[in-house]
């Protein structure tokens, strides 16, 4: 969602440089003219802050202009400074602007804030001032979408679809709304007249299969949208290995892409020639599934299950092949979260014949890829208890939805009843200790803890719970046994490498936490969260460098990871480079504009660059999401007597 919202914000930018190139021709330009067309261009061209000084180079008797504010309105909304954008769009407002752009703008930045009436007033209004303006109605669709008024939005959106039929935005604002409201047949429709569809499009349209239950259709889409990128990739890589044969680094990502390309017998080649120690099994086992070869496949998803870093995808593909079901059992003590479009996709056809208790556990990992999945789990899990009131998989299978879910009296209702009736299972204690977290008894949630680690003393995520509870007391000895004793456990205990790391540094071991954390990466360079720890560390260690480099490889791998951009911004603040540093923050802030830190920082940006004015907006922003932060008002009021000076 957040990704469309900034898209149409960018189509606001884009009227109002469009309004500013025709009032260019309307008269004769003056300097002012033109200053304000460079404002535009620099805004056009994404060059904010440069816009921001060239616009308040005016002459005084031009700042006032309507036209002036709603630049200085929409270069503050691109940078996320929500409450500076609007002071500057009411600030046009009251210049009586003659078109609809200071209520776009205004429209579009309470949108930004999850303020739906006040974005459905300004919308209303932008469609008063400028009836024939398909951005106003853009924008009166995208306001009655987040009130969820999805009949209205849908109206209004056809409205601007009919006064510009090439809006790029109008297909996508309409299959947020066919989404939501879940109109099978118009969001196909709607879809299918994309000829280019983006990458938010692309997400959406994959989403939407996985939501209908189309999940062969979503693995199949999903492959479609990536193909190019997949065989460019591929012919790079082939091309590698024929100058370095010996490269077996390359490995990995060729076999997982020969996958993803239906090359099977391609995938399982450059399998048997791999030497190197990244786990691949996963992927030949899909190469061999494939290929039909129903045995080799098994084996080498039980030795993928074995290694744990795929263990989820690996274990569901064993339920499939072997309809055992205790592989959906082990399946859920993996510790790892990892989506697989190619085994959803392969769960699809046997879901309709399947038993209830098979259901139950397939709808608990659909609802990885969808939170509504969750609800289906219970549904059919209930079913089970109506037959076995005692179904220990129907009980945890319910009391897991619901945490997931957010029910959480009904969660923990569910798993004190498992609790009561099989007292040695460590799952639902685990799981009530976790829950009790949120009740903020460090006594209770420490006796569950324990519990569940007595009765399963080789279970990694309760070792490290335990571990990370007692780090949290204070007794750093117990912490320090139980994270070495996760870390036996499990080669993927990245959390407990992480802490026990820490506990290195300050301990002065700097050389023990570094191969703590080296030892993470090792075990899948492509797991985002071994090289943020590994960053985080060099920041301990003002190794700047080091750490943006770190940095740079999460955000390889995972482009939306949104602390690894703050940690960006930190260093670049640290070091002076102010400039990198807002393009970092803001990055960031594309992802989580709830990002407390990433304001924070902005702050501090702004002010080193003397920008004064943005250090205000950027503190207002960090105090909106945290009215109570002390930092945050003595920030503001130390700025604002700067900026009296």
């Amino acid at each position: 969602m957040k990704k469309f919202l900034l898209f149409c914000a960018a189509a606001a930018l884009l009227l109002v440089m469009g309004v500013w190139t025709v009032s260019l021709f309307i008269q004769s330009p003056t300097p002012a003219d033109y200053r304000l067309a460079r404002g535009r261009s620099l805004l056009d061209a994404g060059n904010y802050l440069d816009a921001l000084e060239t616009l308040r180079a005016l002459p005084d008797a031009q700042k006032g202009r309507a036209e002036a504010h709603t630049l200085l309105g929409t270069a503050y909304l691109r940078l996320h400074l929500y409450l500076a954008a609007i002071r500057e769009f009411e600030s046009a407002e009251k210049q009586g602007s003659r078109r609809a752009d200071p209520w776009i703008g205004l429209a579009s930045t309470y949108i930004e804030l999850g303020d739906g009436p006040k974005a459905l007033d300004e919308a209303n209004h932008a469609t008063t001032v400028e009836p024939r303006s398909a951005d106003a109605w853009i924008m009166l669709g995208r306001a009655y979408w987040l009130q969820r008024n999805f009949p209205e939005a849908e109206k209004a959106a056809l409205k601007a679809q009919e006064l510009d039929a090439n809006h790029p935005i109008v297909p996508e604002l309409l299959l947020h709304i066919y989404f939501d409201q879940e109109q099978t047949e118009k969001f196909q429709t709607a879809f299918d007249r994309i000829k280019l569809p983006s990458r938010s499009v692309q997400d959406l349209a994959i989403q939407f299969f996985v939501r209908q239950g189309q999940w062969m259709k979503s693995h199949d889409a999903k492959t479609r949208f990536e193909r190019p990128a997949i065989q460019r990739a591929i012919f790079e890589t082939e091309l590698a290995l024929k100058r370095e044969p010996g490269r077996m680094d390359l490995y990995p990502s060729l076999i997982r892409n020969l996958v993803k390309d239906s090359r099977y017998p391609d995938a399982i080649d450059a399998f048997q020639r791999y030497k190197g120690t990244v786990p691949v099994d996963l992927e030949a086992g899909k190469a061999y599934w494939g290929l039909g070869q129903k045995d080799a496949a098994i084996q080498a998803f039980t030795r993928a299950s074995a290694g744990r870093v795929h263990k989820l995808p690996a274990e569901v593909a064993l339920a499939i092949l072997t309809s055992d079901i205790r592989h959906w059992r082990e399946a859920y003590k993996a510790e790892r979260i990892e989506p697989d479009y190619f085994i959803l996709g392969k769960l699809e056809p046997l879901l309709q014949a399947a038993p209830p208790v098979y259901r139950s556990f397939a709808y608990r990992y659909a609802g990885v890829y969808d939170r509504l999945f969750y609800n289906k789990a219970v549904e059919q899990a209930l079913k089970v208890l109506d037959e076995d009131p005692r179904s220990l998989d129907a009980l945890l299978t319910i009391g897991t939805a619901y945490h997931r879910i957010g029910k959480i009296k009904d969660a923990i209702r569910y798993m004190e009843q498992t609790a009561e009736m099989y007292p040695k299972e460590s799952e639902a204690w685990a799981r009530l200790a976790n829950l009790a977290i949120d009740e903020k008894d460090p006594n209770k949630t420490l006796s569950l803890m324990m519990k569940s680690v007595q009765l399963d003393p080789r279970n990694p995520g309760n070792l490290y719970n335990l571990g990370w509870m007692f780090d949290q007391l204070g007794d750093v000895p117990k912490a320090i046994d139980l994270y070495e004793r996760a870390i036996q456990a499990s080669p993927i205990s990245f959390e407990a490498m992480n802490n026990l790391a820490l506990i290195y540094e300050q301990n002065g071991q700097s050389d023990r936490a570094m191969e703590l954390l080296q030892r993470a990466i090792r075990v899948d360079p492509e797991i985002e969260i071994g090289y943020f720890n590994l960053g985080n560390h060099y920041i301990r260690q003002r190794e700047w460098k080091l750490a943006l480099r770190t940095y740079d490889r999460v955000l390889d791998i995972n482009p939306g990871y949104a602390p690894a951009a703050v940690e960006k911004g930190r260093i670049h603040v640290e070091i002076g480079e102010s400039e990198a540093a807002v393009e970092d923050l803001n990055r960031a802030l594309e992802v989580d504009p709830h990002s407390f830190d990433a304001y924070l920082l902005l702050s501090t940006a702004y002010e080193k660059m003397n920008h004064i004015k943005e250090a205000i907006a950027a503190a207002q922003e960090a105090q909106r999401i945290r009215p109570d932060a002390e930092e945050i008002k003595v920030a503001l009021d130390r700025l604002r007597s700067i900026e009296k000076k």
